[in-house]
Protein backbone atom coordinates (compact mmCIF):
# COMPACT_ATOMS: atom_id res chain seq x y z
CA UNK A 1 0.00 0.00 0.00
CA UNK A 2 1.15 3.30 -0.89
CA UNK A 3 0.25 6.72 1.06
CA UNK A 4 -0.85 9.88 -0.72
CA UNK A 5 1.46 11.92 0.76
CA UNK A 6 -0.46 15.33 0.93
CA UNK A 7 1.09 17.55 -2.51
CA UNK A 8 -1.04 19.23 -4.36
CA UNK A 9 -0.45 19.70 -7.49
CA UNK A 10 -3.41 20.87 -9.82
CA UNK A 11 -4.19 23.77 -11.79
CA UNK A 12 -5.48 26.06 -9.06
CA UNK A 13 -4.55 24.19 -6.27
CA UNK A 14 -1.11 24.90 -6.45
CA UNK A 15 0.83 25.40 -3.08
CA UNK A 16 4.43 26.08 -3.94
CA UNK A 17 6.25 28.73 -6.08
CA UNK A 18 8.90 28.50 -9.06
CA UNK A 19 12.38 29.63 -8.32
CA UNK A 20 15.62 28.84 -10.39
CA UNK A 21 17.64 30.54 -13.59
CA UNK A 22 17.24 27.74 -16.70
CA UNK A 23 15.51 24.96 -15.20
CA UNK A 24 12.54 25.36 -12.72
CA UNK A 25 12.68 23.96 -9.38
CA UNK A 26 10.03 24.08 -6.57
CA UNK A 27 10.03 25.08 -3.02
CA UNK A 28 7.68 25.38 -0.29
CA UNK A 29 7.22 29.33 0.93
CA UNK A 30 7.69 28.24 4.82
CA UNK A 31 10.44 26.03 4.80
CA UNK A 32 12.51 27.31 6.83
CA UNK A 33 9.48 26.54 9.75
CA UNK A 34 10.90 23.99 12.07
CA UNK A 35 9.18 20.56 12.41
CA UNK A 36 11.05 18.83 15.21
CA UNK A 37 14.43 18.43 17.22
CA UNK A 38 16.77 16.00 18.06
CA UNK A 39 19.47 16.62 20.01
CA UNK A 40 21.03 19.62 18.49
CA UNK A 41 19.47 18.49 14.59
CA UNK A 42 16.33 20.63 13.46
CA UNK A 43 14.73 19.28 10.76
CA UNK A 44 12.31 21.93 9.12
CA UNK A 45 9.64 21.70 6.57
CA UNK A 46 11.62 22.84 3.51
CA UNK A 47 13.91 19.70 4.73
CA UNK A 48 10.70 17.62 4.55
CA UNK A 49 10.00 18.52 1.23
CA UNK A 50 13.27 17.92 -0.51
CA UNK A 51 13.62 14.52 1.43
CA UNK A 52 10.03 13.71 -0.69
CA UNK A 53 11.60 15.05 -3.75
CA UNK A 54 14.46 12.76 -3.74
CA UNK A 55 12.85 9.68 -2.39
CA UNK A 56 9.34 9.23 -4.24
CA UNK A 57 8.44 12.46 -5.72
CA UNK A 58 6.89 10.91 -9.05
CA UNK A 59 5.31 8.50 -7.11
CA UNK A 60 3.77 10.88 -4.58
CA UNK A 61 2.35 13.70 -7.01
CA UNK A 62 0.93 11.10 -9.57
CA UNK A 63 -1.21 9.25 -6.86
CA UNK A 64 -1.76 13.32 -5.74
CA UNK A 65 -2.94 13.92 -8.31
CA UNK A 66 -5.19 10.87 -9.35
CA UNK A 67 -7.08 11.60 -6.07
CA UNK A 68 -7.79 15.22 -7.28
CA UNK A 69 -9.17 13.90 -10.51
CA UNK A 70 -11.05 11.01 -9.11
CA UNK A 71 -12.78 13.57 -6.98
CA UNK A 72 -13.73 16.27 -9.67
CA UNK A 73 -15.00 13.34 -12.01
CA UNK A 74 -16.73 10.86 -9.58
CA UNK A 75 -18.87 12.16 -6.83
CA UNK A 76 -19.18 10.07 -3.54
CA UNK A 77 -22.54 8.05 -4.16
CA UNK A 78 -22.97 5.14 -1.79
CA UNK A 79 -21.91 2.68 -4.54
CA UNK A 80 -18.61 4.22 -4.07
CA UNK A 81 -18.73 4.17 -0.33
CA UNK A 82 -19.74 0.55 -0.18
CA UNK A 83 -16.93 -0.06 -2.85
CA UNK A 84 -14.56 1.75 -0.77
CA UNK A 85 -15.70 -0.20 2.82
CA UNK A 86 -14.85 -3.46 0.90
CA UNK A 87 -11.72 -2.43 0.27
CA UNK A 88 -11.21 -1.02 3.86
CA UNK A 89 -12.84 -4.01 5.33
CA UNK A 90 -10.48 -6.47 2.61
CA UNK A 91 -6.95 -4.42 3.83
CA UNK A 92 -8.04 -4.76 7.77
CA UNK A 93 -8.62 -9.01 7.29
CA UNK A 94 -5.22 -8.83 5.50
CA UNK A 95 -3.47 -6.33 8.04
CA UNK A 96 -4.85 -7.99 11.17
CA UNK A 97 -3.42 -11.69 10.18
CA UNK A 98 -0.60 -10.31 9.98
CA UNK A 99 0.44 -8.35 12.98
CA UNK A 100 -1.47 -8.13 17.08
CA UNK A 101 -1.85 -4.75 17.05
CA UNK A 102 -4.58 -2.47 16.55
CA UNK A 103 -5.67 -2.01 13.54
CA UNK A 104 -5.64 1.81 13.94
CA UNK A 105 -1.67 1.76 15.07
CA UNK A 106 -0.95 -0.68 12.45
CA UNK A 107 -2.00 1.03 9.47
CA UNK A 108 0.76 3.78 10.65
CA UNK A 109 3.13 1.45 9.43
CA UNK A 110 1.78 2.38 5.78
CA UNK A 111 2.09 5.51 6.09
CA UNK A 112 -1.85 6.26 7.11
CA UNK A 113 -2.42 8.84 10.12
CA UNK A 114 -5.78 7.36 10.80
CA UNK A 115 -8.46 5.02 9.94
CA UNK A 116 -10.62 8.34 8.39
CA UNK A 117 -7.68 8.63 6.64
CA UNK A 118 -6.91 5.31 5.35
CA UNK A 119 -10.95 5.25 4.06
CA UNK A 120 -10.05 8.10 1.74
CA UNK A 121 -6.99 5.93 0.24
CA UNK A 122 -10.32 3.50 -0.56
CA UNK A 123 -12.65 5.85 -1.78
CA UNK A 124 -10.21 7.27 -4.29
CA UNK A 125 -9.43 3.32 -5.21
CA UNK A 126 -13.22 2.89 -6.04
CA UNK A 127 -13.74 6.08 -7.76
CA UNK A 128 -10.63 5.12 -10.03
CA UNK A 129 -12.23 2.15 -11.23
CA UNK A 130 -15.39 4.13 -12.19
CA UNK A 131 -12.97 6.35 -14.38
CA UNK A 132 -12.21 3.50 -16.16
CA UNK A 133 -15.18 2.77 -16.60
CA UNK A 134 -16.45 6.42 -17.79
CA UNK A 135 -13.72 5.93 -20.32
CA UNK A 136 -14.93 3.48 -22.05
CA UNK A 137 -18.36 4.68 -21.93
CA UNK A 138 -17.06 7.88 -23.12
CA UNK A 139 -15.12 6.50 -26.07
CA UNK A 140 -16.81 3.09 -26.62
CA UNK A 141 -17.22 4.19 -30.86
CA UNK A 142 -13.75 4.21 -30.57
CA UNK A 143 -12.78 1.20 -28.72
CA UNK A 144 -15.32 -1.18 -30.82
CA UNK A 145 -13.64 0.27 -34.16
CA UNK A 146 -9.71 0.13 -32.71
CA UNK A 147 -10.57 -3.71 -30.93
CA UNK A 148 -13.09 -5.07 -32.06
CA UNK A 149 -13.88 -8.05 -30.00
CA UNK A 150 -15.40 -11.02 -31.08
CA UNK A 151 -15.70 -14.49 -29.27
CA UNK A 152 -14.20 -17.45 -31.39
CA UNK A 153 -13.24 -21.05 -30.45
CA UNK A 154 -10.61 -23.14 -33.26
CA UNK A 155 -9.35 -26.25 -34.47
CA UNK A 156 -5.48 -26.04 -35.43
CA UNK A 157 -4.02 -28.44 -37.56
CA UNK A 158 -0.10 -28.49 -38.49
CA UNK A 159 1.20 -29.18 -41.32
CA UNK A 160 3.39 -32.56 -40.76
CA UNK A 161 5.82 -34.80 -42.54
CA UNK A 162 2.66 -36.40 -44.56
CA UNK A 163 2.69 -32.65 -46.23
CA UNK A 164 -0.07 -29.70 -46.47
CA UNK A 165 -2.41 -31.35 -48.40
CA UNK A 166 -2.79 -34.27 -45.93
CA UNK A 167 -3.50 -31.22 -43.10
CA UNK A 168 -6.10 -29.67 -45.56
CA UNK A 169 -7.82 -32.70 -45.75
CA UNK A 170 -8.39 -33.04 -42.07
CA UNK A 171 -9.08 -29.61 -41.53
CA UNK A 172 -11.61 -29.86 -44.28
CA UNK A 173 -13.49 -33.12 -42.18
CA UNK A 174 -13.26 -31.37 -39.05
CA UNK A 175 -15.61 -28.54 -41.31
CA UNK A 176 -17.34 -31.30 -43.00
CA UNK A 177 -18.44 -33.22 -39.33
CA UNK A 178 -19.22 -30.00 -37.33
CA UNK A 179 -21.93 -29.48 -40.73
CA UNK A 180 -22.75 -32.64 -40.33
CA UNK A 181 -24.00 -32.44 -36.72
CA UNK A 182 -20.49 -33.38 -34.43
CA UNK A 183 -20.14 -30.85 -31.73
CA UNK A 184 -17.24 -28.50 -32.07
CA UNK A 185 -15.90 -29.90 -29.09
CA UNK A 186 -15.78 -33.49 -30.19
CA UNK A 187 -14.61 -32.83 -33.38
CA UNK A 188 -11.41 -30.60 -31.86
CA UNK A 189 -10.85 -33.54 -29.33
CA UNK A 190 -10.22 -35.69 -32.20
CA UNK A 191 -7.84 -33.62 -34.40
CA UNK A 192 -6.55 -30.52 -32.73
CA UNK A 193 -3.02 -29.84 -32.44
CA UNK A 194 -3.43 -26.97 -30.37
CA UNK A 195 -5.89 -27.87 -27.20
CA UNK A 196 -5.82 -24.44 -25.80
CA UNK A 197 -7.10 -22.79 -28.81
CA UNK A 198 -10.79 -25.28 -28.58
CA UNK A 199 -12.04 -23.33 -25.86
CA UNK A 200 -14.34 -20.33 -26.36
CA UNK A 201 -12.39 -17.20 -25.93
CA UNK A 202 -12.66 -13.09 -26.16
CA UNK A 203 -9.98 -12.01 -29.01
CA UNK A 204 -9.44 -8.51 -30.50
CA UNK A 205 -7.85 -6.58 -33.30
CA UNK A 206 -4.87 -6.05 -31.01
CA UNK A 207 -4.92 -10.17 -29.73
CA UNK A 208 -1.14 -10.38 -31.39
CA UNK A 209 -0.72 -14.06 -30.31
CA UNK A 210 -2.89 -15.22 -33.28
CA UNK A 211 -1.36 -15.45 -36.53
CA UNK A 212 -1.83 -12.63 -39.13
CA UNK A 213 -4.75 -14.39 -41.34
CA UNK A 214 -7.17 -15.42 -38.02
CA UNK A 215 -7.20 -12.00 -36.98
CA UNK A 216 -8.01 -10.78 -40.47
CA UNK A 217 -10.64 -12.88 -40.55
CA UNK A 218 -11.98 -12.54 -36.76
CA UNK A 219 -11.99 -9.13 -37.48
CA UNK A 220 -13.73 -8.93 -40.18
CA UNK A 221 -16.32 -11.38 -39.89
CA UNK A 222 -19.89 -9.55 -38.55
CA UNK A 223 -22.14 -12.63 -38.19
CA UNK A 224 -21.60 -16.23 -35.45
CA UNK A 225 -20.74 -19.25 -37.74
CA UNK A 226 -17.80 -21.58 -39.18
CA UNK A 227 -15.08 -20.55 -41.24
CA UNK A 228 -13.68 -22.17 -43.95
CA UNK A 229 -10.51 -23.61 -44.36
CA UNK A 230 -7.89 -20.70 -43.16
CA UNK A 231 -4.03 -21.35 -43.61
CA UNK A 232 -1.93 -19.58 -41.12
CA UNK A 233 0.60 -16.73 -42.52
CA UNK A 234 3.72 -19.26 -42.86
CA UNK A 235 1.93 -21.99 -44.43
CA UNK A 236 2.60 -24.29 -41.92
CA UNK A 237 -0.89 -25.12 -40.53
CA UNK A 238 -4.59 -24.89 -41.08
CA UNK A 239 -7.30 -23.40 -39.05
CA UNK A 240 -10.81 -24.32 -38.77
CA UNK A 241 -12.78 -21.20 -36.53
CA UNK A 242 -15.80 -21.32 -35.25
CA UNK A 243 -16.64 -17.34 -34.56
CA UNK A 244 -19.57 -17.80 -31.32
CA UNK A 245 -20.51 -13.58 -30.78
CA UNK A 246 -20.00 -10.49 -32.37
CA UNK A 247 -22.56 -8.32 -30.20
CA UNK A 248 -20.52 -5.59 -28.80
CA UNK A 249 -23.20 -5.17 -25.93
CA UNK A 250 -22.95 -8.89 -24.87
CA UNK A 251 -19.03 -8.45 -25.09
CA UNK A 252 -18.57 -5.53 -23.39
CA UNK A 253 -18.50 -7.34 -19.15
CA UNK A 254 -15.67 -9.24 -20.72
CA UNK A 255 -13.79 -6.75 -23.02
CA UNK A 256 -14.12 -4.15 -20.16
CA UNK A 257 -12.36 -6.81 -17.91
CA UNK A 258 -9.39 -7.69 -20.29
CA UNK A 259 -8.80 -4.18 -20.29
CA UNK A 260 -8.06 -3.77 -17.04
CA UNK A 261 -5.89 -6.19 -17.20
CA UNK A 262 -3.78 -3.86 -19.73
CA UNK A 263 -0.99 -2.10 -18.15
CA UNK A 264 -0.80 -0.13 -21.65
CA UNK A 265 -4.22 1.04 -21.32
CA UNK A 266 -4.92 1.68 -17.81
CA UNK A 267 -2.04 4.34 -18.72
CA UNK A 268 -4.21 5.78 -21.65
CA UNK A 269 -6.91 5.97 -19.37
CA UNK A 270 -5.08 8.32 -16.30
CA UNK A 271 -3.34 10.05 -19.06
CA UNK A 272 -6.89 10.92 -20.83
CA UNK A 273 -8.20 12.40 -17.24
CA UNK A 274 -4.67 14.25 -16.54
CA UNK A 275 -4.44 16.23 -19.96
CA UNK A 276 -8.26 16.70 -19.73
CA UNK A 277 -7.38 18.49 -16.13
CA UNK A 278 -4.36 20.44 -17.27
CA UNK A 279 -1.68 18.03 -14.90
CA UNK A 280 0.97 20.32 -15.02
CA UNK A 281 4.50 20.17 -13.48
CA UNK A 282 6.43 22.75 -12.28
CA UNK A 283 9.48 21.30 -10.75
CA UNK A 284 12.45 19.95 -13.45
CA UNK A 285 13.07 16.89 -11.21
CA UNK A 286 9.75 15.91 -10.59
CA UNK A 287 9.30 16.27 -14.20
CA UNK A 288 11.62 14.43 -15.71
CA UNK A 289 10.93 11.44 -12.71
CA UNK A 290 7.78 11.15 -14.25
CA UNK A 291 8.38 11.20 -17.88
CA UNK A 292 10.69 8.66 -17.51
CA UNK A 293 7.95 6.34 -15.45
CA UNK A 294 4.74 7.49 -16.41
CA UNK A 295 4.68 9.23 -19.71
CA UNK A 296 1.30 9.13 -20.59
CA UNK A 297 0.17 11.31 -17.83
CA UNK A 298 2.39 14.30 -18.97
CA UNK A 299 0.40 16.80 -20.59
CA UNK A 300 3.23 19.63 -21.21
CA UNK A 301 6.21 18.60 -24.13
CA UNK A 302 8.76 19.44 -22.06
CA UNK A 303 9.69 20.43 -18.66
CA UNK A 304 9.45 23.42 -16.76
CA UNK A 305 11.56 27.08 -17.38
CA UNK A 306 12.15 29.76 -15.11
CA UNK A 307 8.98 31.43 -14.04
CA UNK A 308 10.09 34.61 -14.12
Amino acid sequence: MKKFVKVILLSGLLLIFMTGCENATANITNGKKMLMKVGKTTFTKGMLYDAMLDDDAGNTVVSEAMRLVADAEVETTPEIQEEAQKTYDDYKAQISETTDDPFEEAIKVYGYDSVEDFMNYCITTAKSSHLFEQYIDEKWNDLMEQYYPVKAKMIYIKTNDKGADEAYGRAQQAIDDIKAGKSFEEVAEACTDNKSLTAEKLYTRKSSSLDYNVLQYLTSTTTPGLSQVVTNQDATGYYVIMVTNVNQSQLKDEFVSMLKDDTDFGDTVTGYFFKKHNFTVYDIDTFNTIKSNYPAYLVQETGPKTSK
